[in-house]
């Protein structure tokens, strides 16, 4: 029986008993899924309980519906009582008045709060970074070539090879960004991409166009701001899953969404949080789709899209064939036909493979050399050495054991510290003692334990030049960026005690404070600064140094500048705001009345 609980009730203070039955009372924070406790212990399976003696079925369907979220429970859509359910049980899976498309009302007003806030800033400075993503792009769309020679004047991060110049990234975020700039290309054809220019009256100083600034903001839209504010809903749905709250979920996606660097990251045309996205779709997909589900033909095509996801991921960012593989050993914990399961697996992520292979051979002529053999740059240089077909030494990639300083930096450290910039991700060590009391959510554990411990220690291994652990100009350590996503599931299982709640929202208020300060007054820390939050942040802040936004780019017409470009974000925001609270109360009332006749049920 799959049953949906639409609120959330606290599990640990009821106590289920029904007079005259041999029904024994048990704290229901004890019961695990799929078992039924009674004298005799007897277990079922959710999906084959019709040999339950009907006058003990009360009790199955009143534990069932009592929000225990395991793997078996589905959307309010697809939910299904059980032909014998109670009225009580009848009750509180779909109480009178309940308005099922409330809820997907609230992702859709969060979707675009979260849209708004991302996409109200226009970053406008060069970004070495993003064009040399983009300046691939162009070139495929423009000149049907992986060269970037008609752009790459100016540009930093670059590699050179057999006399042409070629981006130093990864490919993945360049093809994806392809066919959005070919549909700009097509709607306006006369907006083409040019590179940067040089200032005429600064010798050896380049900007860059504002016509430019638009296109790469229509392609930050599109490739970065919609999907990573559609994440955000995932994880929100993900959390009221896991909590039962549609409440504490929402303040879980918005601290995830506004209080770390996914907030910076989504705003610049960054590939790490792109490939947060994709790696975290994978988990969903694997987990929603694979955990206690029987082998299906359908289930295998889930598998193989979660081994593209992956898989794109690794062609957007190397290091995340760390995470894609540890999901992929999630995928043989939790599956039930573990060959069938892995080979799904990796023949999803063929088709990125074979893009990866195109591109290297397009650009290099031999199928492992990737573009970090060839950097060309005069801010960083690159040490790494190709061999046979072009794969790399792993030896020359200049990685070498962590050490107690660059630890420190990246997760405390005033210069790029992760938990000082985003206090909330502190709860992560205290969520992973209370979620470790989840039997059932083991395997969930020692995934998201693996990704942030392996992450941090390969972030620790970088060197310390523009290219290392520091990220260049950067927010933190970019490259930690990934992993976030993940460190929020143990930090939903702090919420289920009081001191957990309070500590939650006064560390996440803390942390939306922080980042909405670095993206509306800041943008990204100059790398030469060793404590940016005292040296930029706050001091920009002070002075009301705003970054660039829809109203500030048209301030001739809205005669609006500085500080007052803020109020119709403000406006707007809070107006999204006080509809989502209006959407979670009443979904919390049409709820109530569940909570009185479970009680009524209870009592005889």
């Amino acid at each position: 029986m799959a049953v949906y609980a639409p609120h959330r009730l606290d599990r640990s203070r009821i106590l289920i008993r029904r007079k005259g039955s041999s029904f024994q009372p048990a704290a229901l924070s004890h019961w695990r899924p799929h078992e039924w406790q009674d004298p005799q212990h007897r277990e079922l399976d959710s999906t084959h309980h019709s040999h339950v003696p009907a006058e003990r079925r009360l009790q199955y369907d009143v534990v069932n519906v009592l929000g225990y979220v395991d793997c078996t429970m589905t959307t309010p859509e697809t939910a299904q009582l059980s032909p014998g359910a109670s009225p009580a049980a009848r009750a509180v899976a779909e109480p009178a008045g309940y308005d099922h498309g409330r809820r997907e009302s609230i992702g859709l007003v969060f979707f675009w709060l979260i849209v708004l806030m991302y996409a109200y800033f226009i970053p406008s400075i060069v970004s070495w970074n993003a064009e040399s993503h983009l300046y691939t792009t162009y070139a495929i769309v423009d000149r049907h070539t992986v060269r970037i020679d008609h752009y790459h004047q100016g540009l930093g991060d670059q590699s050179y090879a057999n006399g042409h110049y070629y981006s130093d990234k990864a490919p993945g975020m360049a093809f994806l960004a392809v066919p959005i700039y070919a549909l700009l290309r097509l709607v306006l054809p006369q907006e083409k991409a040019q590179g940067y220019l040089l200032y005429k009256h600064q010798a050896g100083y380049y900007y860059i166009r504002q016509d430019m600034v638009n296109i790469r903001y229509v392609i930050t839209y599109f490739l970065l701001i919609l999907p990573s504010a559609a994440l955000a809903v995932l994880l929100w749905a993900f959390f009221c899953r896991l909590t039962g709250s549609a409440g504490w979920s929402l303040l879980l996606a918005g601290a995830y969404a506004l209080g770390t660097v996914a907030y910076i990251y989504s705003v610049w045309l960054f590939s790490h949080q792109l490939v947060a996205v994709l790696l975290f779709s994978a988990f969903l997909l694997v987990f929603y789709r694979v955990k206690e589900r029987p082998d299906t033909r359908r289930t295998l095509l889930f598998v193989a899209g979660a081994g593209a996801l992956g898989g794109l991921a690794i062609i957007t960012e190397y290091p995340t064939i760390i995470i894609a593989g540890l999901i992929g050993l999630y995928l043989l914990a939790v599956a039930r036909s573990k060959v069938k399961m892995a080979l799904a697996y990796a023949v999803g992520m063929a088709p990125a493979a074979a893009l990866n292979v195109g591109y290297n051979v397009a650009a290099f002529g031999k199928p492992f050399a990737t573009s970090y053999l060839y950097v060309h740059s005069g801010a960083f240089q690159s040490h790494v050495h190709g061999g046979f077909l072009g794969l790399a030494n792993p030896f020359s990639y200049a990685f070498k054991p962590p050490t107690l300083n660059s630890l420190y930096q990246i997760t405390f450290g005033g210069y790029r510290g992760i938990f000082l910039i985003s206090p909330v991700l502190i709860l992560f060590f205290a969520g992973l003692f209370f979620m470790w009391r989840r039997r059932e959510l083991r395997a969930e554990w020692w995934l998201c334990l693996a990704v942030v411990v392996l992450y941090f220690l390969m972030d620790a291994s970088r060197g310390t030049n523009t290219n290392g652990w520091s990220g260049g100009s950067s927010v933190a350590s970019r490259h930690l960026t990934p992993m976030i996503p993940f460190m929020f599931i143990p930090i939903a299982y702090v919420l289920g005690h009081r001191l957990g709640r309070v500590a939650f929202v006064a560390l996440a208020a803390v942390s939306v404070a922080l980042q909405c300060m670095i993206v509306m007054f800041t943008g990204l820390f100059p790398y030469n600064d060793l404590n940016p939050i005292v040296n930029e942040v706050l001091p920009n802040f002070a002075a009301g140094h705003i970054q660039a936004n829809w109203v500030y780019v048209w301030r001739d017409m809205f005669n609006l500048a500085g500080l007052p470009s803020l109020l119709p974000l403000l406006v707007l925001a809070l107006a999204l705001v006080g509809w989502l609270i209006r959407l979670v109360r009443a979904d919390a009332r049409a709820a109530s009345p569940s909570r009185q006749a479970l009680a009524e049920e209870a009592a005889h």
